[in-house]
């Protein structure tokens, strides 16, 4: 099976955030997103079928605390991906991966894994972060802008 992302499709669409709480919607609003696994399953595979191209999570390690602890239940991503990529049959499965937590040959050993998997529909969307709270459970400081981005570079 062919990635999805390389169809003849000129906009590609794709689902983002579904494997953290609330989604990308900070709110205390009733019905928000519950990020437990029967949910992600269910609206993968509806978008799966409905022929979306992208399933991209959010890669996060603490919630921002708050009344809502928004983001604070979540999948962690590369393992979120490799169970999607056995949910699904088209779309690409995205890991989501902060250059300063994931060394480098760890993420390429789970990416080459979850691509089998997904009879290569893998897709690394690699992001330097922002959320200080996060570097610091992996003992990362928060690198300056331009630093972060030279870090990611290399």
């Amino acid at each position: 099976m062919a990635n999805s992302l390389f169809n003849d499709n000129r906009l590609k669409l794709g689902v983002f955030g579904l494997n953290v709480s609330h989604g990308c919607a900070a709110t205390t609003a009733e019905g928000h997103l519950e990020p437990t696994w029967q949910n992600n399953v269910k609206i993968a595979s509806m978008a799966d079928r409905a022929g979306i191209e992208a399933l991209v999570p959010v890669a996060r390690w603490k919630g921002f605390g708050g009344k809502t602890n928004f983001n604070g239940e979540c999948f962690e991503s590369y393992t979120w991906a490799a169970g999607l990529a056995g949910a699904t049959r088209q779309s690409s499965v995205f890991s989501t991966s902060h250059v300063p937590t994931m060394h480098p040959i760890v993420a390429a050993k789970q990416g080459t894994t979850i691509d089998h998997i997904s009879n290569g529909r893998f897709v690394l969307n690699v992001v330097c972060g922002w959320y200080e709270p996060e570097f610091l459970m992996f003992g990362a400081p928060l690198m300056e802008h331009d630093t972060l981005y030279e870090y990611a570079a290399d």
